[in-house]
C-alpha cells in the first residue's frame, strides 16, 4: 500500500467552515472526552474501538471527512484507517482544544452521562426517561433495560425523528461504545436532551439488576 498522504492542520474556523460546505465533522476522542465537549454537529467514533469497521457502515464513501482528534498521531491513524475502507475523502483535521474553541466562538455541545449504579435514581425522578438500545435486534431480545426501545445503531439514521424530543432519553449499548455514536448522531437530527448510559448492559448486570426479555 502506498504511504497515506500527510493530513491538513485546519484551525476550528477553517474546520466549521467546512462543515457548513457539508464536510462531516468526525470526532475520533474516547467517548468521556467528546461528551465533555465536541464541536456542534458532529458525530463520534473513537479509535479505540472498531473505528474504521463502523465508519464503513454509517458514513457514504463519496462523503468529505474533517477530523477531530487529540494529537497528530491520532489524526494520522484515523485517516490510515479510513483509507483502507474506503473512505479516502479526508480533508483535513483539527486538535481538540476547548480553549480555542471557546475563543474562536464555536459553537459546542456537551452530553451528559449517567452511570447504571445511579440510573434507578434517575428513573425515579423522571419517570418519563426513554431508554434507547442501540444494540443489534438480536442483542435486544436476549435481554434489555426494563423498559427500553430497540433503535439499533446499523439503521439508526433513518429513525433518529421518532425519538421524542420532550422527553429525556439516555442511550446505552454493551458497554459504552456504541451509544456514544448514536448519541452523537441522534443528536444532528433532533434538539432532544439525549444522554448516554456509558456501562450501558454490562453496569446493569454488575449492579444486580434484572434485564427484560419480550416473554417477561
Amino acid at each position: 500500500m502506498s504511504e497515506v498522504p500527510k493530513l491538513q492542520l485546519l484551525t476550528a474556523t477553517e474546520l466549521v467552515a467546512e462543515q457548513r460546505r457539508g464536510t462531516l465533522v468526525l470526532d475520533a476522542r474516547p467517548a468521556e472526552q467528546f461528551a465533555s465537549v465536541h464541536i456542534r454537529g458532529s458525530i463520534q467514533i473513537s479509535l479505540m474501538g472498531n473505528f474504521a469497521g463502523w465508519a464503513a457502515i454509517l458514513i457514504k464513501p463519496t462523503q468529505r471527512l474533517a477530523l477531530v482528534a487529540e494529537n497528530v498521531e491520532g489524526a494520522q491513524e484515523a485517516h490510515t484507517r479510513l483509507i483502507r475502507v474506503g473512505l479516502g475523502h479526508v480533508i483535513g483535521y483539527s486538535l481538540a482544544d476547548e480553549t480555542q474553541w471557546r475563543n474562536e466562538g464555536i459553537d459546542l455541545a456537551s452530553i451528559s452521562i449517567q452511570r447504571c449504579a445511579n440510573v434507578r435514581q434517575t428513573l425515579e425522578h423522571h419517570p418519563s426517561l426513554q431508554l434507547v438500545d442501540v444494540r443489534s435486534r438480536a442483542e435486544w431480545l436476549k435481554g434489555h433495560l426494563p423498559g427500553a426501545i430497540s433503535m439499533p445503531l446499523l439503521d439508526l439514521e433513518p429513525k433518529a425523528r421518532s425519538i421524542d424530543p420532550s422527553k429525556r432519553s439516555l442511550v446505552y449499548c454493551h458497554e459504552g461504545y456504541r451509544a456514544t455514536t448514536a448519541a452523537s448522531i441522534l443528536l444532528r437530527e433532533s434538539a432532544g436532551d439525549i444522554g448516554i448510559l456509558i456501562d450501558g448492559v454490562e453496569g446493569w448486570l454488575a449492579s444486580g439488576l434484572p434485564l427484560e426479555t419480550p416473554n417477561t
